[in-house]
């Protein structure tokens, strides 16, 4: 749920960074 008080920019910041992660262990 989205509030005015949820960080989502931070959360969608820490998703990039895992899917960022994620796609390059897949590509090696």
């Amino acid at each position: 749920k989205i509030s005015e008080n949820t960080p989502s920019s931070l959360a969608i910041l820490e998703n990039a960074n895992v899917l960022a992660r994620y796609a390059s262990i897949c590509q090696q």
